[in-house]
């Protein structure tokens, strides 16, 4: 622990949230729990756009959001202070422990679960999915379309239409929303 943590500590101070972790957080508690931005709104009282907007880094995500989520999923609010490597690096637990757990992971991965996909099957990829891996590997300037991009995210957003996550109409305002703050910072 540095030494600005220690005296924050003393003092009471909590420590300050880094907006980047608790997105990640707020996004992996809400795939792993299956929950819907709507519903978690709903469950800590507030208004889907609040929650939305820190997803998409439109806002910060306040201490009294984080208490209530963490609330929400019976966590602690420390949860969402920190990386889980940094932790874990920080109290001097060793990868030791962390590879000792992998192995067994790794037997059960290679007989496979039911309905999962067999290595050999992960091996076979379609000729039309690897041109687009590498066009994504590929850095582009900013601003720059890689070529199956836009295709691919149209065909995430048509998804998340037809799935309910968001309708047609909050996704056009958001495109306009956003057209209309890169329009105004060209100027």
């Amino acid at each position: 622990m540095t030494q600005q943590e220690q005296n924050r500590q003393a003092s009471g101070v909590e420590t300050p949230l880094s907006p980047e972790v608790v997105i990640r957080k707020i996004r992996f508690l809400i795939d792993a729990h299956h929950e819907t931005v709507p519903g978690l709104a709903r469950g800590i009282g507030v208004l889907p756009n609040t929650i939305q907007d820190v997803l998409d880094g439109q806002a910060f995500p306040s201490r009294a959001l984080v208490r209530r989520i963490a609330e929400r999923f019976s966590l602690p609010v420390e949860f969402f202070s920190a990386e889980v490597g940094s932790t874990s690096e920080s109290k001097g637990t060793g990868s030791g422990r962390r590879a000792a757990r992998k192995s067994p992971q790794k037997s059960a991965s290679s007989r496979g679960p039911k309905g999962a996909p067999s290595a050999q099957a992960a091996a076979k990829v379609p000729a039309t999915a690897k041109p687009v891996a590498r066009a994504q590997d590929k850095v582009a300037a900013p601003g720059a379309v890689v070529p199956g991009t836009a295709v691919l995210q149209q065909a995430l957003i048509e998804l998340l239409i037809q799935k309910g996550l968001i309708s047609a109409d909050e996704w056009n305002a958001r495109v306009r929303l956003v057209s209309k703050r890169n329009a105004t910072s060209l100027l």
